[in-house]
């Protein structure tokens, strides 16, 4: 792999493919004298719930890094029958609870949901309209915030949240996930982001937000000072509640059974997951008209 450094940007810029296409955004961070205060809080937030919380070794050591790290909000897969909130023990649930009432976590997940509408309304779109579905049919979960898209939120504890090579399958192959950088680290010396199939490495700074299609795009992170924290805070969408709203609302083990040429057809396009991926994502030149055209 070559590797090909980006240098960070408070404003944002955009990673287009071979064909135009918007298939990331380094969002920078607002032109805000209070942004920085926001991010401050955020991270004091996460370290504070981070000494009270308990974690199981598989919240601490699995195959992103080795860090604590606990995910909330609306998902399915891995066996459920039905969408569901992401369970914890009673204290953690508290914790969650008080995070996501955070007024500055608040703002961090409304900031990123605003990118991702900006840079991706195709995908905005398809989350805006699956969690609408999934509240009026499921008005019993709980989502984690009014001013964004997103389905579930993960806060990596740090201190040190340096993540392995990955990608994070269980999200829509056609969406983006939006990081945001928290902590004390050199940008300059470490916390780079690593896109390994694009041969990127990219500077990724305290308060930055990044938006990758993350689960087809392999990316971890470039290691910190002994001294230095690392945090990040990530928002997401489960592509098993997308496919259970286009099922309509069952399983595929139902689907299958009761409507059989419609669960072959949506196999077949299964398959070509990676080239369909490239039809949410916005073509540059056409990011005017796709905001017209999909967001309200």
């Amino acid at each position: 792999m070559q590797d090909h450094g980006l240098t960070y940007n408070r404003s944002p810029q955009t990673l287009l493919d071979k064909n135009g296409r918007v298939i990331g955004v380094l969002a920078g961070q607002p032109r805000d004298d209070d942004w920085e205060l926001t991010i401050s809080q955020a991270c004091a937030a996460m370290e504070n719930a981070r000494e009270r919380c308990t974690f199981k070794l598989s919240d601490s050591h699995h195959r992103r890094g080795l860090y604590p790290c606990l995910a909330v909000g609306v998902s399915y897969g891995g066996g459920q029958q039905e969408p569901g909130n992401l369970q914890h023990s009673k204290t953690n649930q508290q914790e969650l609870r008080t995070l996501l009432s955070e007024p500055a976590i608040q703002r961090l997940a409304g900031f990123g949901s605003s990118i991702l509408c900006h840079y991706a309304p195709k995908v905005h779109k398809v989350y805006a309209d699956t969690k609408s579905s999934l509240k009026s049919m499921h008005p019993h979960l709980t989502w984690n915030f009014h001013n964004s898209v997103f389905a579930a939120t993960t806060f990596n504890l740090g201190p040190a949240t340096v993540t392995f090579d990955h990608t994070d399958n269980g999200n829509f192959a056609s969406g983006m996930c939006s990081i945001t950088a928290l902590g004390n680290f050199d940008p300059t010396t470490g916390g780079h982001l690593v896109l390994f199939d694009l041969g990127l490495i990219i500077q990724f700074p305290p308060g930055a937000t990044i938006l990758i299609p993350s689960a087809i795009l392999r990316h971890g992170n470039i290691s910190i000072g002994p001294r230095e924290k690392r945090l990040s805070f990530t928002q997401y969408f489960s592509g098993g509640l997308i496919r259970w709203v286009e099922y309509g609302f069952r399983t595929e083990k139902a689907f299958k059974q009761q409507s059989p040429e419609a669960w072959h057809a949506a196999q077949l396009q299964r398959q070509t997951r990676v080239e369909e991926a490239a039809v949410y994502f916005s073509i540059f030149k056409e990011l005017g008209k796709d905001c017209s055209e999909y967001i309200p």
